[in-house]
């Protein structure tokens, strides 16, 4: 298994055939890791938890819940899950509009 490091606020992609299995560990502290899945045959498709709340019939995911496309497609299944963290599936990921609104003056990464 290859493993790679992904510094704080930047991102990685990396393509994932179906079937594969992934692992995304937090090493430093208890912050979110924002996730995404994209279809590869067609970006336009892609992990939307507006559309994974409702398969799941719930706000936070659990082990064997899948998570579905903007096209209500399984993406993506949960399989295992050692977080002490609740997983948000309200909040959007952060941005420089977030920290604008919430009076940020200066660049904030996010």
């Amino acid at each position: 298994m290859a493993l790679h490091n992904i510094p704080a606020r930047r991102g990685l992609a990396l393509p994932v055939k179906k079937g594969q299995h992934y692992k995304v560990i937090n090493t430093h502290g208890y912050q979110v890791v924002d996730h995404w899945a994209f279809n590869a045959a067609d970006i336009n498709e892609f992990m939307s938890m507006e559309h994974a709340r409702v398969a799941m019939d719930r706000l936070v995911p659990k082990v064997g819940d899948a998570m579905v496309t903007n096209q209500r497609r399984p993406i993506v299944t949960l399989m295992e899950d050692t977080s002490p963290g609740v997983h948000d599936t309200l909040v959007a990921a952060c941005d420089i509009y977030r920290y604008r609104q919430l009076g940020a003056k200066e660049h904030h990464d996010n």
